[in-house]
Protein backbone atom coordinates (compact mmCIF):
# COMPACT_ATOMS: atom_id res chain seq x y z
CA UNK A 1 0.00 0.00 0.00
CA UNK A 2 1.07 3.39 -1.06
CA UNK A 3 2.22 5.07 1.80
CA UNK A 4 0.22 8.69 2.11
CA UNK A 5 2.15 12.02 1.98
CA UNK A 6 3.06 13.54 5.39
CA UNK A 7 1.42 17.01 5.85
CA UNK A 8 3.43 19.92 7.06
CA UNK A 9 1.79 22.81 8.75
CA UNK A 10 2.40 26.04 9.82
CA UNK A 11 0.72 26.64 13.18
CA UNK A 12 0.49 30.19 14.18
CA UNK A 13 -0.78 31.49 17.27
CA UNK A 14 -0.71 34.91 19.29
CA UNK A 15 -1.89 32.55 22.46
CA UNK A 16 -0.26 30.11 23.49
CA UNK A 17 1.05 28.44 27.10
CA UNK A 18 4.51 28.54 28.70
CA UNK A 19 6.03 26.36 31.30
CA UNK A 20 4.15 28.71 33.86
CA UNK A 21 1.10 29.24 32.46
CA UNK A 22 -1.98 27.95 30.75
CA UNK A 23 -2.70 30.94 28.31
CA UNK A 24 -3.94 29.04 25.09
CA UNK A 25 -3.55 25.53 26.68
CA UNK A 26 -6.42 24.22 23.91
CA UNK A 27 -4.43 25.44 21.16
CA UNK A 28 -1.42 23.39 22.73
CA UNK A 29 -3.74 20.30 23.19
CA UNK A 30 -4.88 20.45 19.72
CA UNK A 31 -1.05 20.43 18.18
CA UNK A 32 0.02 17.56 20.17
CA UNK A 33 -3.13 15.74 19.37
CA UNK A 34 -2.46 16.39 16.13
CA UNK A 35 0.99 15.17 15.98
CA UNK A 36 -0.22 11.94 17.37
CA UNK A 37 -2.00 11.54 14.05
CA UNK A 38 1.09 11.66 12.17
CA UNK A 39 1.13 15.70 11.22
CA UNK A 40 4.55 17.67 10.79
CA UNK A 41 3.66 20.89 12.49
CA UNK A 42 5.77 23.70 13.34
CA UNK A 43 4.82 26.55 15.46
CA UNK A 44 5.15 30.38 15.14
CA UNK A 45 3.51 31.37 18.75
CA UNK A 46 3.44 34.27 21.01
CA UNK A 47 3.40 33.04 25.12
CA UNK A 48 3.38 36.32 26.80
CA UNK A 49 -0.13 38.55 27.04
CA UNK A 50 2.23 41.70 26.61
CA UNK A 51 1.64 43.57 23.46
CA UNK A 52 5.13 44.22 22.99
CA UNK A 53 5.55 40.83 22.83
CA UNK A 54 3.84 40.94 19.36
CA UNK A 55 6.89 42.04 17.72
CA UNK A 56 9.11 39.02 17.50
CA UNK A 57 5.79 37.35 16.79
CA UNK A 58 5.44 38.92 14.03
CA UNK A 59 9.32 39.35 12.46
CA UNK A 60 9.45 35.81 13.00
CA UNK A 61 5.77 34.83 11.21
CA UNK A 62 7.30 37.06 7.99
CA UNK A 63 10.55 35.28 8.40
CA UNK A 64 8.69 31.91 7.84
CA UNK A 65 6.42 33.04 5.18
CA UNK A 66 9.52 34.20 2.88
CA UNK A 67 11.81 31.22 3.40
CA UNK A 68 10.29 28.47 4.83
CA UNK A 69 8.49 25.06 2.97
CA UNK A 70 5.28 23.94 4.47
CA UNK A 71 1.56 23.02 2.99
CA UNK A 72 -0.57 25.49 4.68
CA UNK A 73 -0.90 27.73 7.70
CA UNK A 74 -3.27 26.93 10.21
CA UNK A 75 -3.85 30.42 12.15
CA UNK A 76 -5.64 30.97 15.31
CA UNK A 77 -7.57 34.32 16.57
CA UNK A 78 -8.28 35.51 13.62
CA UNK A 79 -6.36 38.94 11.71
CA UNK A 80 -3.65 38.98 14.95
CA UNK A 81 -1.79 35.35 14.00
CA UNK A 82 -3.27 35.46 10.01
CA UNK A 83 -2.79 38.81 8.50
CA UNK A 84 0.55 38.46 7.15
CA UNK A 85 0.00 35.20 5.62
CA UNK A 86 -3.30 36.47 4.10
CA UNK A 87 -1.29 39.38 2.70
CA UNK A 88 1.27 37.32 0.81
CA UNK A 89 -0.46 34.03 0.67
CA UNK A 90 1.93 31.34 -0.69
CA UNK A 91 -0.03 28.20 0.87
CA UNK A 92 -4.07 27.50 1.81
CA UNK A 93 -5.02 29.33 4.86
CA UNK A 94 -7.47 27.85 7.88
CA UNK A 95 -7.91 30.20 10.43
CA UNK A 96 -9.46 29.24 13.64
CA UNK A 97 -11.86 32.27 14.93
CA UNK A 98 -12.50 31.77 19.07
CA UNK A 99 -14.48 34.13 20.28
CA UNK A 100 -13.25 37.97 20.61
CA UNK A 101 -12.13 37.91 17.29
CA UNK A 102 -15.33 37.32 15.68
CA UNK A 103 -17.43 38.98 18.54
CA UNK A 104 -16.11 41.90 19.39
CA UNK A 105 -12.55 43.17 17.85
CA UNK A 106 -14.17 43.48 14.57
CA UNK A 107 -16.19 46.53 16.39
CA UNK A 108 -13.51 48.83 18.11
CA UNK A 109 -13.15 50.53 14.81
CA UNK A 110 -13.22 50.77 11.34
CA UNK A 111 -9.47 49.57 10.77
CA UNK A 112 -10.18 46.07 13.02
CA UNK A 113 -13.17 45.72 11.30
CA UNK A 114 -11.83 45.75 7.48
CA UNK A 115 -8.62 43.86 8.14
CA UNK A 116 -11.10 41.17 10.02
CA UNK A 117 -13.12 41.17 7.01
CA UNK A 118 -9.48 41.10 4.97
CA UNK A 119 -8.43 38.20 6.66
CA UNK A 120 -12.07 35.94 6.27
CA UNK A 121 -11.69 36.69 2.93
CA UNK A 122 -8.69 35.21 2.41
CA UNK A 123 -9.17 31.82 4.29
CA UNK A 124 -9.53 28.95 2.49
CA UNK A 125 -11.56 27.28 5.37
CA UNK A 126 -12.43 28.88 8.48
CA UNK A 127 -12.54 27.02 11.78
CA UNK A 128 -15.50 28.70 14.33
CA UNK A 129 -15.65 27.04 18.03
CA UNK A 130 -19.23 27.75 18.24
CA UNK A 131 -22.20 28.09 16.22
CA UNK A 132 -22.46 31.71 17.60
CA UNK A 133 -18.89 32.24 16.30
CA UNK A 134 -20.08 30.78 13.07
CA UNK A 135 -23.00 33.12 12.54
CA UNK A 136 -21.27 35.99 13.61
CA UNK A 137 -18.70 35.31 10.76
CA UNK A 138 -21.00 34.76 8.17
CA UNK A 139 -23.53 37.81 8.85
CA UNK A 140 -21.05 40.29 10.24
CA UNK A 141 -17.73 39.75 8.30
CA UNK A 142 -19.22 37.95 4.78
CA UNK A 143 -17.74 34.66 5.50
CA UNK A 144 -19.09 31.82 2.86
CA UNK A 145 -20.63 29.60 5.06
CA UNK A 146 -19.71 26.30 2.81
CA UNK A 147 -16.09 27.50 4.26
CA UNK A 148 -17.10 27.27 7.65
CA UNK A 149 -16.27 24.08 10.03
CA UNK A 150 -17.87 24.27 13.56
CA UNK A 151 -15.49 22.77 16.04
CA UNK A 152 -15.16 22.64 19.66
CA UNK A 153 -12.22 22.31 21.54
CA UNK A 154 -10.79 19.24 22.92
CA UNK A 155 -10.49 17.66 26.12
CA UNK A 156 -7.92 15.70 27.18
CA UNK A 157 -9.51 12.52 29.13
CA UNK A 158 -6.10 11.06 30.29
CA UNK A 159 -5.78 14.25 32.60
CA UNK A 160 -9.27 14.97 33.23
CA UNK A 161 -11.14 11.91 34.68
CA UNK A 162 -13.36 10.88 37.70
CA UNK A 163 -11.22 11.10 41.21
CA UNK A 164 -12.14 10.42 44.86
CA UNK A 165 -14.14 13.35 46.36
CA UNK A 166 -12.90 12.62 50.05
CA UNK A 167 -9.19 12.10 48.86
CA UNK A 168 -9.17 15.88 46.43
CA UNK A 169 -10.74 17.66 49.41
CA UNK A 170 -8.17 16.35 51.96
CA UNK A 171 -5.68 17.22 49.34
CA UNK A 172 -6.87 20.49 48.65
CA UNK A 173 -7.83 21.16 52.94
CA UNK A 174 -11.37 21.46 52.00
CA UNK A 175 -14.32 20.66 54.05
CA UNK A 176 -15.68 16.96 54.44
CA UNK A 177 -19.07 18.26 55.06
CA UNK A 178 -20.17 21.78 53.09
CA UNK A 179 -21.68 21.13 49.76
CA UNK A 180 -19.12 23.02 47.02
CA UNK A 181 -19.82 24.68 44.12
CA UNK A 182 -17.01 25.83 42.06
CA UNK A 183 -15.77 28.01 39.45
CA UNK A 184 -12.89 28.05 36.98
CA UNK A 185 -12.08 32.14 34.93
CA UNK A 186 -11.59 34.87 35.05
CA UNK A 187 -13.07 36.87 38.02
CA UNK A 188 -14.68 39.37 35.48
CA UNK A 189 -18.25 40.47 35.14
CA UNK A 190 -18.60 38.98 31.62
CA UNK A 191 -17.68 35.63 33.40
CA UNK A 192 -20.89 36.42 35.64
CA UNK A 193 -18.65 36.06 38.98
CA UNK A 194 -21.25 38.82 40.23
CA UNK A 195 -23.91 36.20 39.44
CA UNK A 196 -21.30 33.84 41.29
CA UNK A 197 -21.47 36.15 44.49
CA UNK A 198 -24.85 37.07 44.90
CA UNK A 199 -26.00 33.33 45.01
CA UNK A 200 -23.15 32.87 47.64
CA UNK A 201 -24.92 35.55 49.71
CA UNK A 202 -28.54 33.55 49.28
CA UNK A 203 -26.96 29.97 50.09
CA UNK A 204 -25.25 30.56 53.14
CA UNK A 205 -24.56 26.70 53.76
CA UNK A 206 -22.77 26.47 50.82
CA UNK A 207 -18.76 26.75 49.93
CA UNK A 208 -18.41 28.34 46.33
CA UNK A 209 -14.58 27.94 45.21
CA UNK A 210 -13.13 30.22 42.67
CA UNK A 211 -9.93 29.00 40.66
CA UNK A 212 -8.85 31.91 38.67
CA UNK A 213 -7.29 35.67 38.79
CA UNK A 214 -9.16 38.81 38.30
CA UNK A 215 -10.29 41.79 40.59
CA UNK A 216 -13.97 41.07 40.95
CA UNK A 217 -13.99 40.15 44.75
CA UNK A 218 -16.41 39.94 47.31
CA UNK A 219 -15.67 39.71 51.23
CA UNK A 220 -18.54 36.94 51.78
CA UNK A 221 -16.89 34.00 54.27
CA UNK A 222 -18.41 31.75 51.88
CA UNK A 223 -16.66 32.19 48.88
CA UNK A 224 -13.03 31.30 48.66
CA UNK A 225 -10.45 32.26 46.33
CA UNK A 226 -7.65 30.51 45.67
CA UNK A 227 -6.05 31.78 43.00
CA UNK A 228 -4.83 30.99 39.54
CA UNK A 229 -3.94 27.30 39.45
CA UNK A 230 -1.43 25.45 36.67
CA UNK A 231 -3.88 23.58 34.00
CA UNK A 232 -2.78 19.98 35.45
CA UNK A 233 -3.79 20.93 39.12
CA UNK A 234 -7.63 22.01 37.84
CA UNK A 235 -8.77 18.67 37.68
CA UNK A 236 -8.39 17.87 41.06
CA UNK A 237 -10.28 21.26 42.29
CA UNK A 238 -13.48 19.97 39.66
CA UNK A 239 -13.12 16.31 41.80
CA UNK A 240 -13.67 18.03 44.84
CA UNK A 241 -16.35 19.88 43.56
CA UNK A 242 -20.36 19.16 44.15
CA UNK A 243 -21.10 21.53 41.03
CA UNK A 244 -19.76 23.40 38.21
CA UNK A 245 -20.83 27.13 37.93
CA UNK A 246 -20.57 28.44 34.73
CA UNK A 247 -22.69 32.10 34.64
CA UNK A 248 -21.19 33.98 31.80
CA UNK A 249 -22.86 36.64 29.73
CA UNK A 250 -20.52 35.83 26.40
CA UNK A 251 -17.90 33.28 25.72
CA UNK A 252 -16.74 31.20 23.14
CA UNK A 253 -16.66 27.22 23.51
CA UNK A 254 -15.94 27.00 27.10
CA UNK A 255 -13.52 23.56 27.13
CA UNK A 256 -13.49 24.43 31.36
CA UNK A 257 -17.36 23.00 30.67
CA UNK A 258 -16.42 19.70 29.23
CA UNK A 259 -13.06 19.19 31.25
CA UNK A 260 -15.91 19.26 34.37
CA UNK A 261 -18.11 17.05 33.11
CA UNK A 262 -15.09 14.38 32.27
CA UNK A 263 -14.28 14.69 35.64
CA UNK A 264 -17.89 13.48 36.88
CA UNK A 265 -19.06 16.80 38.13
CA UNK A 266 -22.67 18.51 36.95
CA UNK A 267 -22.81 21.78 35.04
CA UNK A 268 -24.75 24.40 35.90
CA UNK A 269 -23.71 26.88 32.91
CA UNK A 270 -25.40 29.90 31.18
CA UNK A 271 -27.08 29.82 27.65
CA UNK A 272 -24.14 31.34 25.38
CA UNK A 273 -21.66 30.88 23.17
CA UNK A 274 -21.30 27.30 22.21
CA UNK A 275 -22.38 26.16 25.65
CA UNK A 276 -25.73 24.87 24.56
CA UNK A 277 -24.16 23.13 21.78
CA UNK A 278 -22.09 21.20 24.84
CA UNK A 279 -24.83 21.11 27.01
CA UNK A 280 -28.24 19.62 26.37
CA UNK A 281 -30.66 20.86 29.26
CA UNK A 282 -31.27 18.23 31.73
CA UNK A 283 -29.69 15.38 29.87
CA UNK A 284 -26.05 15.86 30.47
CA UNK A 285 -25.91 18.93 32.36
CA UNK A 286 -28.06 22.31 33.06
CA UNK A 287 -28.56 25.77 31.08
CA UNK A 288 -30.14 28.61 32.76
CA UNK A 289 -31.16 30.96 30.43
CA UNK A 290 -31.85 34.34 32.19
CA UNK A 291 -28.76 36.28 34.47
CA UNK A 292 -31.07 36.37 37.53
CA UNK A 293 -28.97 35.19 40.07
CA UNK A 294 -32.49 33.81 41.71
CA UNK A 295 -32.51 31.47 38.89
CA UNK A 296 -29.20 30.04 39.26
CA UNK A 297 -29.77 29.69 43.38
CA UNK A 298 -33.05 27.23 42.93
CA UNK A 299 -31.06 25.15 39.97
CA UNK A 300 -28.10 24.79 42.61
CA UNK A 301 -31.04 23.93 45.25
CA UNK A 302 -32.95 21.41 42.97
CA UNK A 303 -29.60 19.73 41.41
CA UNK A 304 -28.47 19.31 44.97
CA UNK A 305 -31.42 17.86 46.86
CA UNK A 306 -31.74 15.16 43.64
CA UNK A 307 -28.80 12.83 44.06
CA UNK A 308 -30.35 10.20 41.03
CA UNK A 309 -30.23 13.07 38.86
CA UNK A 310 -26.89 13.87 39.77
CA UNK A 311 -25.67 10.23 38.99
CA UNK A 312 -27.24 10.30 35.74
CA UNK A 313 -26.19 13.56 34.50
CA UNK A 314 -22.56 12.22 35.74
CA UNK A 315 -22.38 8.89 33.52
CA UNK A 316 -24.64 11.42 30.10
CA UNK A 317 -22.23 13.87 30.58
CA UNK A 318 -18.95 11.25 30.49
CA UNK A 319 -20.19 9.76 27.24
CA UNK A 320 -20.48 12.82 25.65
CA UNK A 321 -17.71 14.06 26.28
CA UNK A 322 -15.67 10.71 25.14
CA UNK A 323 -18.23 10.70 22.16
CA UNK A 324 -17.81 13.42 20.62
CA UNK A 325 -15.40 16.15 22.32
CA UNK A 326 -12.22 13.79 23.06
CA UNK A 327 -8.64 15.26 22.08
CA UNK A 328 -8.32 12.53 19.53
CA UNK A 329 -11.76 12.77 17.95
CA UNK A 330 -11.41 17.09 17.23
CA UNK A 331 -7.56 16.14 16.36
CA UNK A 332 -9.28 13.37 13.34
CA UNK A 333 -12.02 16.37 12.40
CA UNK A 334 -9.05 18.96 11.79
CA UNK A 335 -6.63 16.27 10.23
CA UNK A 336 -9.53 15.54 8.04
CA UNK A 337 -9.70 19.45 6.43
CA UNK A 338 -6.06 19.58 6.62
CA UNK A 339 -5.91 17.05 3.94
CA UNK A 340 -8.93 18.23 1.73
CA UNK A 341 -6.77 21.70 1.48
CA UNK A 342 -3.54 20.38 0.50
Amino acid sequence: MKKSKEIRVLVVSNMYPDKNSYFGIFVKNQVESLEKLGVNIAKIVKTKRSIFAYMPFISKSILYLLFTSYDLIHAHYGLHSALPFAILKKKPLLITFHRGDALDEPYRNEVYYYLQKFVVSRADHIIAVSKEIKKALINNLNAHPDRISTISYGVDTALFHCMDKVTMRNKLNLSQNKRIILFVGALSYRKGVDIIYKCAKSLRNIDFVLVGQGNLKTDLPNCVFVGPKPHDQVPLWMNAADIFLLPSRSEGSPNVILEACFCGVPVIASAVGGIPNMINDGKNGFIVRTHDPKDYAEAIRELLLNRQKINLIKIKARESVRRNHDNQVIANKIKSIYENLV
